[in-house]
């Protein structure tokens, strides 16, 4: 094995201590911590060929197809006509928990980038059974336009080749709620509580239960011990 010279020792050296000078200026708990200054091009993503950039360009390609998957199930469970086909958000939710708990959060990811419309800003299970969710584009097109772009901050790019139809909200026919009505083991029990109507408490005294009291009467007195006092 070749050895190489004094300088290509000192060399190596000298760029494993510029290293570590670099990375203990980025340290806020080292003595040599400086405040750091950014663009804002380059702020918040990862330095260019790191693990880092690399995780997040494949989390953009799961996205991608994540969201792809979503708009396909509600195209294949939706009402209505493209591009505007619309579903409730308790029909999908049932059929969605079935390939994945990520339901909202790609809910969420699509408004974003413009494919899917729900009114509020989060969908909750029970709460939100009867919201609607619309499409947008058609899946033909969806499938055209939606792409990864390979960018981790900006994992996903839309490519319209027009202008997107006007939005009009379908006319979804709400169900009317039914009053429950109580059984007749509730009205029974609560009828044994209330006093019934034929009683004149006024006229008719209530009856008493039990033995009747004797009435009081003061104690003879003449049998009591008598103390004497000097």
């Amino acid at each position: 094995m070749p050895i190489g010279s004094a300088s290509d020792t000192i060399r190596k050296f000298n760029a494993v201590a510029q290293a570590n000078e670099e990375t203990l200026k980025k340290n806020p708990y080292s003595d040599t911590y400086k405040i750091q200054q950014f663009d804002t091009k380059n702020y918040g993503r990862p330095p260019p060929g790191s693990k880092t950039e690399a995780r997040g360009v494949k989390a953009g390609v799961h996205v991608c197809r994540e969201i792809l998957f979503l708009c396909e199930t509600i195209d294949q469970n939706a009402e209505g006509e493209e591009p505007h086909k619309w579903v409730k958000f308790g029909k999908l939710f049932n059929i969605y928990s079935f390939y994945s708990d990520k339901l909202v959060g790609m809910l969420i990811r699509a408004r974003k980038y413009g494919l899917v419309h729900f009114e509020g800003e989060m969908l909750y299970q029970r709460q939100d059974d009867e919201k609607v969710i619309t499409m947008l584009m058609a899946l033909q097109e969806i499938r055209e336009s939606l792409s990864a772009s390979g960018d981790p901050a900006n994992c996903i790019q839309i490519r319209r080749s027009s202008a997107p139809a006007p939005f009009v909200p379908p006319e979804v026919k709400e169900k009317p709620r039914l009053r429950p009505i109580r059984s007749d083991s509730v009205t029974s029990s609560k009828a044994k509580f209330e006093a019934p109507s034929s009683i004149n408490t006024e006229s008719d005294p209530l009856p008493v239960l039990g033995k009747p009291k004797k009435p009081w009467t003061p104690k003879d007195t003449s049998k009591a011990p008598v103390f004497c006092t000097y």
